[in-house]
């Protein structure tokens, strides 16, 4: 079987809820945490350039690549390097070309789990080792990750089996385990904009729900245009769950905390003016700490600058974790 040890999460992107909010607020009135990959896309006159960063988890494993007795690290993560890159098809459709792979450490041993023409995203290992709860489309062609149709599934470790857990029209995306492998947290939007009925704002709220996808309970109450996302168990306190919030498209993400019955909201971190956005939480693996990625500025083209913070669970001792190339040589 496969353990996770504390997931690392590695993102290089802009989280999924805050291109909403940015894009398409001005015209109507576009993805987690905790943990996923974005595929860029630009036409080049008839030349398709397609560029890839990739959603890490660092995980402990053995059995779902079995090959020996030994605990081993290895990494999953979603990549299309087995796409044919000169396929019109592909050019046209690249999402669903991505696939579920893991490696070891040094890049090793590269296995493909997944074959099929779905997007599988933001995969999150079960604490046993033995499923994979993820974000999936379906029908990806060219979807984005505020598109509606996205569903969360598990799986087995080894790519079998794949089973629907949400069934709707709408998004419900960003899944993540808890402590036991008993429940799982996700976003679903509330307000149900499916691709008949997208002249309304999205409410973005936190659910969970049981690991076979029963008794889905809605945890926070979202107004239109109100995002709350990248919901993550605590593995150490388990009635604890991270996550961020914005209101009114603002973009401006503050990092909250919760029972896991939705009870007891409490503001940990407030955006500042140099933290301008606080996404992708999670609790460090002894529980003592919180990290997260923040927003420091835009660059020339007015794409955003992350990089990772931590924080105690009460929201003090901030430190800077991460320094991009520009702000490198201001450490202290």
């Amino acid at each position: 079987m496969l353990y996770v040890l504390g997931q690392i999460r590695l993102r290089n992107y802009t989280p999924w809820y805050s291109r909403f909010s940015r894009a398409e607020g001005a015209t109507i009135g576009k993805t987690a945490g905790a943990r996923d990959q974005k595929i860029l896309v630009a036409r080049n006159k008839t030349k398709l350039i397609f560029c890839v960063t990739i959603t890490i988890a660092l995980v402990l494993m053995t059995g779902c690549v079995k090959q020996s007795d030994t605990l081993h690290y290895r990494i999953i993560y979603e990549s299309a390097q087995d796409a044919p890159l000169d396929d019109f098809d592909f050019q046209e459709n690249p999402q669903k070309y991505m696939e579920l792979y893991t490696k070891n450490m040094d890049g090793s041993d590269v296995k493909r789990i997944t074959y099929n023409s779905y997007w599988e995203h933001q995969a999150d290992v079960s604490p046993c080792g033995q499923k994979i709860v993820c974000s999936i489309h379906y029908a990806p062609g060219r979807v984005t990750e505020t598109d509606p149709g996205w569903e969360i599934a598990v799986m087995n470790c080894d790519g079998t089996s794949i089973t629907r857990l949400t069934n709707n029209e709408y998004l419900d995306f960003g899944a993540h385990w808890n402590h036991d492998g008993t429940k799982i947290v996700y976003v679903s939007d509330s307000a149900h904009r499916s691709s008949t009925k997208m002249d309304i704002l999205p409410q973005y709220d936190i659910y969970v729900m049981n690991a076979d996808g029963s008794e889905k309970t809605r945890l926070t109450l979202a107004n239109p245009g109100d995002v709350n996302a990248d919901p993550s168990f605590s593995f150490r306190e388990p009635s604890k769950i991270l996550y961020v919030h914005s209101e009114g498209l603002s973009g401006n993400f503050d990092l909250y905390m919760m029972n896991a019955d939705g009870s007891n909201k409490t503001l940990i971190f407030e955006h500042t003016d140099e933290l301008l956005a606080i996404n992708d939480p999670m609790f460090s693996p002894d529980g003592t700490r919180i990290l997260f990625e923040a927003k420091i500025r835009e660059d020339d083209h007015g794409n955003p600058i992350y990089n990772i913070f931590s924080i105690k669970v009460d929201g003090s001792d901030l430190q800077r974790i991460t320094y991009d190339d520009e702000n490198k040589n201001s450490k202290s």
